[in-house]
């Protein structure tokens, strides 16, 4: 039904063909330089309130996700991509490995060092510019969100946390995002027009999904399962041999498409069931091999899989619609082959990319790495992305019961999105992005559809307008909009009066002055509401919510980003790379060039413990640079001479057998080499969650890190030492945090 009155939309507004000019017409046509002046003014006719505030919206979040990039301190996992980046770029190739993910982001980097030069700051640029582009996605979803629902999208994208935040970190997450949006817009178009051309876009945004992460799996298993449901009726009569495949609705058509590209590269999905089977299809010990690796008759068995798979693919793909699914399947693996073989010069790369990516991760269930609770996304969710997820929650009930149809898919991506992501054994905060993306379209779509009843504008008689230039005035119902300030203002005393009622040191005298405030801004709130139509009530008061809870998110924003990007104050910064690192890293160069060897200059690093990484990009253009393991554990030594090198970079197991051999140096510097957020919220139980809520001091220590970001329990660390020469100032290492502002 959806794509018949597509169909007979587009034909009704196909314009009538002209009749012919009558000479009368002809004598009064206007003058060409007339008619060139009219069509000059109708160029800017896409200057709307909507596109400029849209454009300006795109402007401020570029500027937000460039604006000092290179300053934090860069994550162990991003120096792995920078590094391996910067190898590539330096003409050594590129070979794909699964612990690092899909080759996109590697050439997108790459790319980006030809460019602009390789530094800490241009790393971060694919992902600022991906976060960005993301702002602008919802243009993709405008039929369906409405021009509010769509312009609330972005804002809450521009000013997200976690958004920002992973926009300027180089992870593969805002790449994912971006090709998530614009593969379901794709897919939305194709449902709304039946064009063929979104099809091979689909084909298009897949591919490069599948080519960034292998979260792409799990989300093409909940599109997949989405179009099968919207597709049962297609599906079923099929499976009977009642309905032939070119007959299939749209969703049955994407759901085709869907299926027949992506299931040869699931084949490996059997490795689950490698245990009963008796074979080893994904190697899960990396001491006798790669890590996802089929072995022995595992080997044969994963061959015919897959090929078993791709024929199979073929044999529906061209009984459907042959010249449509060649463009399909030649765009998608036409783009595959060439990132997964490195345009040709790793081959094997078509092995890894077939069956290691998948099956490597299918390994690393049981490893479980970040080992977080079932809830962790609840708890760091809510901490940062309170307004979509509560908005959120909401529009999945209103939609499910009175949504359109995209209501109800959001709904349902959302939802079965984030309980497979709960579900997976591999918790970590930058895969809060696909949390948060749906939830905030979701969100958006409903806040848009409130903001469509204009519940701060009131309709005028006729007679009752003011001067022509002033009507917009005239349309304000400013107690509607007293009622968003008061909203505001309430919110900010509430909050002012709970934290002195939960501090230790509290005046009365002010408890009772924010008191009977609070009484009089609560009175004046019933009265403003009052004179709002009661039509309007509902809307007026969702949308001035959601105006404050944007009013708590845009600071935790900027402190998330800015003020702590490298400090875990924050839940999102996990076990990140010090800031005293770039500390250290900054007076090995100044003592380069004080001592006159550039480059030259002779520097050892202590690799146990994975220490090499972030230096290995850090000192990437100095010569003479070792990386020994000195930690004394089971294929590493001691040190046993003094080092032959100008600086020693020692890890801290290491620190009680060096001091024999460091005579030739300083004193050693202190440094933090890595630290991460305390982990509190660990064990939480319904138990707990009762108690604390009946204890004051519980309740002002979580009030104090929401708000202030303050701790009761210090950070974690591993830490190490600089050693420089005995002469050289190497300045303050480290960062001084902010004191206290509340005590519980």
């Amino acid at each position: 039904m959806l794509e018949a009155n597509a169909v007979t939309t587009e034909r009704a507004v196909e314009p009538e063909t002209a009749a012919p000019e009558t000479s009368q017409e002809l004598v009064q046509a206007p003058p060409v330089r007339e008619k060139l002046q009219g069509e000059d003014r109708t160029w800017f006719q896409w200057l709307t309130p909507f596109t400029v505030v849209y454009g300006l919206l795109l402007v401020i979040a570029l500027a937000m996700r460039l604006w000092d990039l290179g300053s934090m301190a860069l994550h162990h996992d991003e120096s792995l991509h920078a590094t391996y980046s910067w190898y590539l770029f330096s003409g050594r190739g590129y070979q794909h490995n699964p612990m690092m993910h899909g080759p996109y982001q590697f050439f997108a980097n790459a790319g980006f060092f030809a460019a602009l030069g390789d530094s800490s700051y241009t790393i971060r640029v694919a992902e600022a510019l991906t976060g960005t582009a993301i702002v602008a996605a919802p243009l993709l979803f405008l039929r369906h969100l409405g021009r509010s629902g769509a312009l609330i999208t972005a804002f809450m994208l521009t000013f997200s946390p976690v958004m920002l935040y992973y926009s300027r970190f180089s992870r593969e997450d805002m790449h994912i995002a971006l090709w998530t949006l614009l593969l379901i817009g794709f897919m939305w178009q194709y449902m709304d027009t039946r064009k063929v051309r979104f099809l091979a876009l689909t084909s298009l945004a897949l591919v490069f999904a599948f080519s960034v992460k292998e979260s792409a799996y799990l989300l093409a298993a909940v599109l997949g399962s989405y179009f099968f449901l919207a597709a049962i009726t297609d599906v079923a009569p099929w499976v009977l041999g009642r309905k032939p495949l070119r007959e299939f609705s749209p969703a049955g058509d994407v759901l085709l498409v869907l299926a027949t590209l992506v299931m040869p590269l699931g084949a490996a999905f059997i490795a689950l069931f490698q245990g009963p089977l008796g074979l080893t299809l994904a190697n899960p010990d990396w001491t006798s091999g790669p890590i996802g690796i089929p072995k022995g008759a595992g080997l044969y068995v994963a061959f015919v899989t897959v090929v078993v798979v791709i024929v199979t693919s073929a044999v529906v793909g061209l009984r459907w619609r042959p010249k449509v699914w060649l463009l399909c399947a030649g765009i998608f693996w036409g783009v595959w082959v060439l990132l997964y073989t490195s345009f040709f010069t790793n081959i094997i790369g078509v092995g890894s990319g077939l069956w290691q990516a998948l099956a490597y991760w299918i390994a690393q269930q049981d490893v479980a790495r970040g080992g977080q609770p079932w809830y962790y996304y609840i708890v760091i969710g809510f901490n940062y992305e309170f307004l979509p997820l509560i908005f959120g929650l909401v529009a999945v009930v209103v939609f499910a019961s009175k949504g359109d149809r995209f209501g109800r898919f959001l709904a349902y991506w959302a939802v079965l999105n984030f309980l497979a992501l709960m579900y997976a054994s591999e918790k970590m905060p930058w895969l809060l992005v696909h949390v948060t993306v749906p939830f905030i379209l979701l969100s958006g779509k409903l806040l848009g559809g409130l903001v469509d009843k204009r519940p701060w504008s009131t309709v005028l008689a006729p007679g009752e307008m003011a001067a022509q230039g002033r009507q917009w005035l005239a349309r304000v119902h400013w107690q509607a909009v007293g009622f968003t300030v008061f909203l505001v203002l309430f919110v900010a005393v509430l909050g002012g009066l709970l934290l002195l009622l939960l501090s230790q040191t509290r005046s009365m005298a002010l408890v009772v002055v924010l008191a009977l405030a609070l009484l009089v801004l609560g009175m004046t709130l019933a009265y403003a509401l009052r004179g709002v139509a009661p039509g309007k009530r509902l809307a007026l008061a969702g949308v001035s919510l959601a105006v404050v809870m944007f009013a708590m998110t845009v600071p935790s924003a900027f402190r998330a980003a800015y003020a702590n990007a490298d400090v875990p104050l924050e839940m999102l910064v996990y076990t990140q790379t010090a800031p005293d690192i770039p500390q250290i890293m900054a007076a090995i160069d100044r003592l380069a060039e004080e001592l006159g060897k550039g480059k030259d200059l002779k520097i050892m690093v202590d690799s146990g413990d994975g220490y090499s990484w972030p230096w290995a990009w850090y000192l990437r253009d100095y010569r003479y640079v070792s990386h020994i393991c000195l930690t004394g554990d089971s294929g590493c030594s001691r040190l046993t001479s003094p080092p032959d090198a100008d600086v020693l970079l020692l890890n801290e197991r290491s620190f009680s057998s060096a001091p024999p051999y460091t005579g030739a140096f300083g004193p050693p510097v202190f440094y933090k080499h890595r630290w991460w957020f305390p982990e509190s919220y660990r064990g939480i139980t319904p138990e707990r969650i009762l108690d604390g809520l009946q204890s004051r001091e519980s309740l002002c220590k979580v009030a104090a890190y929401f708000l202030f970001r303050e701790m009761g329990q210090p950070m974690g660390s591993v830490n190490a030492y600089a050693y420089f020469p005995p002469d050289f100032d190497v300045g303050p290492v480290g960062v001084t945090l902010s004191p206290k502002r509340m005590a519980c």
